[in-house]
């Protein structure tokens, strides 16, 4: 294993989040043990004018990267190292008024430093952690010895980090974000990341959000990040079939990557055309570890939000529009991996979208935008055995 730096990012470099200007000051290379293999990732610690830090953290996984921000937080529920080391995967814990759960306990060594970081880290200072989890919601708890703190971690996209440091996409490790189902135009870089500063793209807001406090003290473990593959395609495109009542043709496919804190998953979407020219999309499992499915119909409200209050935003804030009212349950980024017969569709092409849903009892709201303009759903949910009856015969590969 080499700990030399895999990204261009350099120590003295700024870059800029949630309107803030960052200096890189220092890098770390931190390991945790799985199974006698060691896995690395990379520390990079910012410091802006103001005496507020941040933690920027890279992870190569699977022939990818991650990158997730962190910031520190004080519990609303406090705990001591002795509580934290009770403490053991599958407990529940609440820190900030909402039960999580323990999904990771391990330890995590530092194997190089560079630059200035946080006081009292040190190469082979091992630390103590366990990651909590719920939905979207990631927490980290480390301590060494009797020294004890909590952080909030978000997962941040390349081109989200490539933009704050003013890179070319390809520059920062990894590769970029793919295309979207319809052939538009991506533009440049710069003006994606100046959308994402001006309309408050969804991971900023989520940075805002859990950005209680930027003080960093030590090391922050990176955990792993999960990646859920969406399998075989259980419908093809061409199908027909009937849901609500509509008869429906399949008139395109595409596997889309969903980005959620914690979690990288993908899921089937179909673009829907009826007999009349309607159009609706059918989703596979619209929410991680959700195997139904969920039919969406445009919504055209006379007055529809901005993108810039689409990303304003927060996790159980009600949100209503054009009547479809809940609150917020999941805050999210989509890239389309592969798509069949894109030519048909047109759902906001860009190469990178940010979205929301809501839910209420009966319907889900589905909010998508990106640079070029905002997209509203509602949904209904769908068994699995309801939309396999509607397209037997057709295409139905199974699910």
């Amino acid at each position: 294993m080499s700990y030399e730096n895999p990204t261009r990012l350099r120590i003295g470099q700024h870059g800029t989040f949630s309107g803030k200007d960052y200096r890189l000051v220092g890098r770390a290379v931190m390991g945790v043990d799985e199974d006698g293999q060691t896995y690395y990732w990379n520390e990079f610690y910012l410091a802006a004018g103001d005496g507020t830090r941040a933690t920027l953290v890279y992870e190569e996984t699977e022939g990818s990267v991650e990158w997730r921000l962190f910031t520190e937080f004080t519990p609303e529920f406090p705990m001591n190292a002795a509580d934290a080391a009770s403490k053991r995967q599958g407990d529940h814990l609440n820190l900030t008024g909402r039960d999580m759960v323990i999904s990771r306990v391990d330890t995590a060594q530092v194997y190089r430093i560079e630059g200035s970081v946080p006081d009292g880290l040190v190469v082979g200072e091992v630390s103590n952690y366990f990651n909590l989890e719920f939905g979207n919601a990631m927490q980290v708890v480390s301590w060494i010895g009797d020294r004890i703190e909590f952080y909030d971690g978000v997962n941040l996209s390349t081109r989200l980090v490539n933009g704050a440091f003013h890179l070319p996409n390809e520059s920062v490790g990894g590769s970029g974000t793919g295309s979207w189902f319809s052939s538009g135009s991506s533009g440049g870089y710069d003006s994606w990341f100046m959308f994402a500063l001006k309309a408050g793209g969804v991971f900023l807001l989520i940075f805002l959000l859990f950005g209680r406090n930027f003080s960093c003290a030590s090391s922050r473990p990176a955990g792993t990040v999960r990646h859920i593959s969406a399998g075989a395609a259980p419908l093809t495109v061409g199908a027909a079939g009937t849901l609500k009542g509509t008869h429906y043709r399949v008139a395109a496919h595409a596997v889309v990557e969903i980005g959620e804190v914690g979690v990288f998953y993908e899921r089937h979407e179909y673009q829907l055309t009826a007999d009349g020219g309607q159009t609706a999309r059918l989703v596979c499992g619209v929410n991680y570890g959700d195997n139904n499915w969920t039919l969406f119909t445009p919504l055209h409200p006379l007055q529809p939000p901005t993108a810039m209050e689409c990303a304003a935003k927060k996790m159980g804030e009600v949100v209503n529009v054009d009547g479809v009212e809940g609150p917020v349950s999941h805050i999210f980024q989509a890239t389309v991996k592969q798509s069949d017969n894109p030519v048909d569709v047109d759902w906001n092409g860009s190469s990178l979208h940010y979205g929301y849903m809501a839910k209420s009892p009966y319907v889900t709201l589905l909010a998508t935008w990106n640079s070029v303009d905002t997209s509203f759903f509602q949904g209904q949910d769908l068994p699995v055995k309801t939309v396999t009856a509607a397209f037997a015969g057709s295409s139905t590969n199974g699910n």
